[in-house]
């Protein structure tokens, strides 16, 4: 049984070089990790709510868990944190956030505001986080509704989350990466600089550039 967390040092980018079946789930863990959390990993995005489902066959479950594990103990050495949410339709279900991030947005009165209104904790960017995750989990386990006041740290604009939440989204103005209820010409400029950072990240990652090195680009 080998170790996992050499992707941190060694990109594994061509899963076909892998040796192993844990090889081959490594690999693709961090190409998951790049994919789906590539704005948090390029730090422009505080949190990424998502889901991993191995695709090799020979894959157990453990062999996931020691992967979300290295990976989780990894992050957390270079200020980003990563937390199993449970399974959801054979995936598991993962957040990954830098905390220097979350807690800027607490900076604002307004965010603040909706955080209070939401019954959510409005300092602490820890405390948030666990509150978020709790209210996640619970609509894994149909107990509660999405908590779409999540969209606050994924990046969404105050006015489009409470847009959403009022609605729906039935009044939006635009879509793309969440519905859009301000200035839809603001909005496409930041979806496409989003786009940009997030192609830059996964060509850095397909050209060889390991995760640490990612992770510490945008820390510089």
């Amino acid at each position: 049984m080998s170790p996992m967390g050499r992707g941190f040092d060694v990109c594994l980018a061509r899963p076909e070089d892998a040796a192993t079946c844990e090889e081959c789930l490594e690999s693709e863990f961090v190409a998951c990790l790049v994919r789906q959390s590539g704005l948090v990993i390029a730090g422009v995005k505080p949190a990424a709510v998502f889901g991993f489902r191995p695709r090799a066959s020979r894959c157990q479950d453990d062999m996931v868990s020691r992967a979300i594990d290295a990976y989780a103990r990894r992050f957390a050495a270079e200020g980003v944190m990563m937390h199993l949410l449970g399974e959801r339709g054979g995936a598991q279900m993962l957040v990954v956030w830098r905390p220097r991030l979350v807690a800027k947005l607490l900076e604002s009165a307004s965010n603040r505001d909706f955080l209070t209104r939401r019954a959510l904790p409005a300092t602490g960017a820890d405390a948030l986080m666990r509150a978020l995750a709790e209210r996640i989990i619970a609509c894994y386990a149909r107990h509660a509704e999405f908590p779409h006041e999540v969209g606050l740290v994924l990046g969404y604009p105050l006015e489009d989350v409470e847009g959403f939440i009022a609605d729906g989204g039935r009044g939006s103005i635009a879509r793309g990466r969440w519905r859009v209820y301000g200035d839809p010409r603001v909005a496409r400029k930041r979806f496409e600089r989003l786009e940009r950072v997030e192609r830059h990240v996964r060509r850095l990652y397909s050209e060889g550039v390991p995760m640490r090195e990612l992770l510490r680009m945008a820390a510089a």
